[in-house]
């Protein structure tokens, strides 16, 4: 079965991994991915903590307004220009993988994000403004977009020597690089000056026609019940081939549960009820809780069923790492790649958890997500801190952990057997 699953799939998952546009994405999340927590723990502070209806408040009957204006003004400008930051990233990311100058590209890929975005007058304040709904989490696709394309067409165009500005060799390079790629900067700004000016006669915004066309027919389906279990069951099986998938379903996934994130954020600070259910953090929370898989579990079955000594040495080792959600030693060390006998609890207790999780939310029993958590936070106060400290978040989490276990403890008896077999 192993080996069928890996013809199909192997191959599949090695160009996607080793693909450079989604290589780009990944690292410019990577890159930016500290900002976005400091400003999710700011939000837990202005919300949990010191907020109207924070501990502060409920302890001492005082809101401690003043601090709330620290936040006020630190998370607006670390969640709301997200895309702007990501286009400057990957499109960085991109011109490390070409070998190419890494200042000006990714620069001029923000000016055609800006160029693309929808600029509005204000006739009472005469001012000109962008929504921030077109800089933050909603226009990451966008981001991209400019991103890779700008990167793309500079690079195509440099190479034509009949519009290379060639300067003499006693400037100094960086200022010959700027010369250099004049002309296809401005061809490249013309090209999507152009789009703009199409966009505008129609009254649609890039952004928006990208939403429309392509961001929320993909949210849909990857965040609908038969979605979701599709997505991460091919997400386990490519990690039970030894791929890291994270590599792969990251930068496809992360725009929408990063978008989902902001929405709910956005909801509560306006005092309406949140929506979004799937979340970076919720999926951390349920599925993810010791590594992909809920591989905590795994360990706690190891140490209450398995007669291996070479498991249970395994399995001490991985505790350590597992409890900041770390399941490389586990995964290649049982090992669980390669391995059906657990690659398929691994499938069940991901499944479980994240209906347990979905119900749970949908009923009203768990918070939803809407502070974006380290994902090396323990399990069980990933729940926590993900739902602005909801005990009940927790409870679930540790009814999840329960549940993957209960999955965990059969198949990992058949490893005792499996043993006693090469034995015999």
């Amino acid at each position: 079965m192993m080996d069928k699953i890996e013809r199909i799939f192997l191959p599949i998952a090695n160009k996607l991994s080793a693909n450079k546009y989604l290589s780009a994405i990944r690292d410019g999340f990577i890159a930016i991915l500290s900002i976005m927590i400091a400003g999710s723990f700011f939000t837990l502070i202005n919300n949990v903590i010191i907020g109207p209806n924070g501990i502060t408040n409920k302890l001492f009957g005082n809101p401690l307004t003043g601090l709330l204006q620290l936040g006020n003004a630190i998370v607006p400008a670390t969640m709301s220009i997200m895309a702007i930051l990501l286009t400057f990233t990957t499109a960085k990311s991109l011109c490390e993988h070409y070998k190419e100058d890494t200042s000006i590209i990714p620069a001029i890929a923000v000016v055609v994000l800006f160029i693309l975005m929808p600029i509005k007058f204000d006739d009472s304040l005469k001012i000109e403004y962008i929504n921030t709904f077109y800089t933050g989490a909603s226009a990451m696709f966008m981001a991209f977009m400019a991103a890779i394309v700008t990167v793309e067409i500079i690079r195509a165009l440099s190479k034509i020597d009949a519009i290379t500005i060639k300067m003499p060799e006693s400037v100094p390079p960086a200022i010959a690089r700027s010369f250099n790629k004049l002309i296809p900067i401005i061809i490249t700004l013309v090209i999507f000056g152009s789009i703009r000016m199409i966009t505008n006669s129609f009254e649609l915004p890039m952004n928006d026609l990208i939403i429309k066309l392509i961001q929320t027919p993909f949210t849909n389906i990857v965040t609908s019940k038969v979605g979701l279990l599709i997505v991460y069951l091919l997400y386990m099986i490519i990690w039970g081939l030894g791929i890291h998938s994270a590599f792969i379903f990251g930068p496809l996934l992360e725009p929408i549960y990063l978008t989902s994130l902001t929405q709910n954020m956005d909801a509560l600070k306006a005092g309406h009820a949140m929506q979004a259910i799937i979340t970076k953090p919720f999926i951390d929370s349920v599925a993810f809780m010791g590594g992909a898989g809920n591989m905590i579990a795994l360990v706690i079955a190891i140490f209450i069923v398995s007669r291996r000594e070479e498991f249970r040495a395994i399995a001490k080792i991985g505790f350590a790492p597992a409890l900041f959600n770390i399941s490389e030693p586990l995964m290649f060390g049982l090992p669980v790649v390669m391995n059906p006998i657990l690659i398929i609890p691994m499938v069940l207790s991901t499944f479980a958890g994240l209906i347990i999780g979905y119900v749970a939310t949908v009923i009203g029993f768990m918070q939803h997500t809407y502070i974006l958590i380290p994902w090396t936070t323990p399990p069980i106060l990933g729940a926590f801190f993900s739902t602005g400290g909801d005990f009940k978040a927790a409870f679930v989490s540790l009814i999840i952990i329960g549940v993957s276990v209960m999955i965990y403890i059969p198949f990992v008896v058949v490893t005792n057997k499996q043993k006693v077999e090469i034995n015999e």
